[in-house]
């Protein structure tokens, strides 16, 4: 870690003290989070799932950790927790593609990272059968987004529209890809889904590319 991060993250535990709900979501091993920690209601969208309640303190301080401290006891457990998900979800199918939600390079430099990035590598390092390949690239960016938090669901949605596009082509080169991608099971991954706006837009990029068979899975809702 760098010394400009760990100033930061002094900075971060000073002005926002850690409650005692947040030392507990990050005291817990992966194993010990995915058993404890309360499940997701159906988020309101059609063919995506969400793992923990974000309402729970503990679960939103988790997401808190690995969007804005970078923790890797945090990205561990969320990773854990995703790809035993994820496992439950194909079954016995491999070939999957497995797409972070992508920020712009203005998110990137202002964080130093995508968190959803660091939370598929974690996925990566228990898929021991090689279920799936991580394609970074399939979806970009195009439209930098003001904080939606304050925003309402309709605002949102509004928000989102046309911020993805599809970069296909890059992604077959990448992986040297022969075989129809488009007719490969897609599982899209965020930390959080709220509204569900953002997953939405993605999965319907991906949808009117052509692509057959796109899911979306999050950390927490």
């Amino acid at each position: 870690m760098s010394i400009l991060k760990i100033v930061y993250n002094i900075i971060l535990d000073a002005l926002f003290p850690r409650s005692s709900a947040e030392l507990e979501s990050i005291a817990y091993s992966p194993e010990e989070a995915w058993k404890k920690l309360p499940r997701a209601p159906k988020p309101p969208l059609k063919d995506a799932f969400s793992i923990f309640a974000y309402k729970d303190e503990r679960v939103s301080k988790l997401v808190w950790n690995i969007k804005y401290k970078k923790s890797a006891k945090a990205i561990a457990i969320g990773g854990y927790a995703l790809y035993k998900q994820f496992v439950e979800f194909t079954k016995e199918r491999r070939g999957i593609i497995i797409v972070p939600i992508p920020i712009t390079q203005k998110r990137r430099n202002e964080r130093g990272y995508n968190q959803c990035e660091l939370l598929v590598d974690e996925m990566k390092q228990l898929d021991v059968k090689n279920k799936f390949i991580i394609c970074k690239d399939l979806l970009e960016r195009v439209h930098h987004l003001s904080r939606q938090t304050l925003k309402n669901r309709e605002a949102r949605l509004e928000s989102t529209r046309g911020i993805f596009a599809v970069n296909e082509e890059n992604t077959r080169r990448s992986f040297n890809i022969e075989f129809d991608i488009k007719k490969t099971t897609v599982v899209i991954i965020d930390d959080v889904i709220t509204t569900g706006s953002t997953m939405k837009e993605a999965m319907e990029t991906l949808r009117n590319a052509g692509f057959e068979n796109v899911f979306g899975l999050s950390l927490a809702h």
